[in-house]
């Protein structure tokens, strides 16, 4: 399996993503500050550009977690960390949607889990374009998304 460093961008162009192979496929996501995370926003290609073959190569079903990456999660099999929520990403409907964690947390977390469970039917692959994480940083802060 290879490793990839990945830095999402503002940009939603066509192609300006993080393909992967299939319909299945996770990412660790370190947050430029920590956060008590609250909610997440998914984006996918918008405007003019929004067709039905793009529609088909999103994600559909993802769930989020605090990742345990930072403590050194080495294999694949290890526990995918605290769930903070499963939710379907109507692609068709809007290309930006915002979805509120279920889970309250009491702590700062530096890294996230992203796990696509399934995309709109492309058989090939999946294009990630933007993922953004909106919580509480430490209280010298202000409320930010990262």
């Amino acid at each position: 399996e290879r490793s990839f460093f990945f830095s999402f961008q503002p940009e939603n162009h066509p192609g300006n993503c993080w393909p992967f192979p299939g319909s299945q496929g996770h990412v660790f996501i370190k947050l430029s500050v920590p956060v008590i995370p609250r909610a997440v926003t998914m984006d996918h290609v918008s405007g003019a550009t929004f067709r039905r073959e793009s529609i088909s190569r999103a994600p559909k079903d993802f769930a989020v977690y605090v990742s345990d990456f930072s403590r050194g999660m080495k294999e694949e099999h290890e526990e995918q960390g605290t769930f903070l929520g499963q939710f379907t990403f109507l692609a068709a409907l809007n290309p930006t949607q915002t979805f509120q964690l279920k889970e309250e947390l009491s702590g700062f977390v530096n890294y996230l889990r992203l796990q696509v469970l399934s995309n709109w039917g492309h058989p090939d692959y999946t294009c990630l374009y933007r993922f953004r994480v909106h919580g509480d940083p430490p209280k010298d802060r202000g409320k930010v998304s990262v």
